[in-house]
């Protein structure tokens, strides 16, 4: 029997998995006043606050050693904010916008806090949708379905993309979504599971067979470090 990946094979048992020819960076959004608040703000077009904005700076200084060759985000003011932000470190590297990556929409949710939702839907329908958003829709908002399959078109044109480094800016809710089609991971219950802070990086490394790994998740060491330490901090 012929074997195709014989370098996996030759590999010693519990070693990671190779991490690719490829990464992708995973850049959540500066922080928004909802953010602040406990807001669910989904399509709702919320700009950067004063904290946000310098939260996307540290996020452009963290990331500004790489050999970025394009930034795709979301066309949401708060992702596209946060992209130029990191652009600016990067001259001559274009910020695109791509609607796939806009934030779950939330339907009648969004503008509220977790306690006002409770007492416009109930607890019942809140904590369904809590435990498995990719199986119970909010109320009005984006159908669980949909948001899955927009996620798994996004994942293909990541996948499909010939750079070999692309920073990604956009949403929580999103990339949770977006990571299991990226990962080959099944629709599943697994999306509040990860936690995805603002302003935070992670990463994915794709091999030349468009196999995914996650590399990384939920890194923010640039928010707590010195400035003139943030650049030269490990990307690993």
């Amino acid at each position: 029997m012929k074997l195709e990946n014989k370098r996996e094979t030759d590999e010693a048992p519990g070693l990671s998995a190779p991490d690719g020819e490829r990464r992708i960076y995973f850049v959540r959004h500066g922080k928004t006043e909802w953010n602040n608040q406990f807001r669910y703000q989904g399509a709702t077009n919320v700009p950067l606050c004063a904290e946000g904005r310098e939260q996307a700076r540290r996020a452009g200084l963290r990331l500004s050693k790489l050999k970025i060759e394009t930034i795709i985000c979301s066309p949401l003011d708060r992702a596209f904010e946060t992209a130029r932000c990191i652009a600016s470190f990067h001259p001559g590297v274009r910020v695109e916008k791509n609607p796939l990556l806009t934030e779950v929409n939330f339907g009648s949710w969004e503008g509220l806090t977790v306690p006002e939702i409770k007492t416009h839907s109930g607890e019942e329908l809140f904590y369904k949708w809590r435990m498995n958003e990719l199986h119970v829709s909010a109320p009005g908002g984006e159908d669980a379905d949909a948001v899955y399959e927009r996620a798994s078109r996004a994942a293909g044109e990541l996948l499909s993309c010939s750079e070999k480094l692309i920073v990604v800016v956009g949403h929580g809710a999103m990339f949770r979504a977006l990571f299991l089609p990226l990962l080959g991971i099944p629709r599943s219950n697994i999306f509040w599971k990860m936690r995805i802070d603002n302003c935070s990086v992670s990463a994915a490394g794709v091999d030349k067979n468009g196999r995914t790994t996650l590399s990384f998740l939920n890194d923010t060491l640039h928010m707590r470090v010195p400035e003139d330490k943030i650049a030269d901090l490990p990307l690993a």
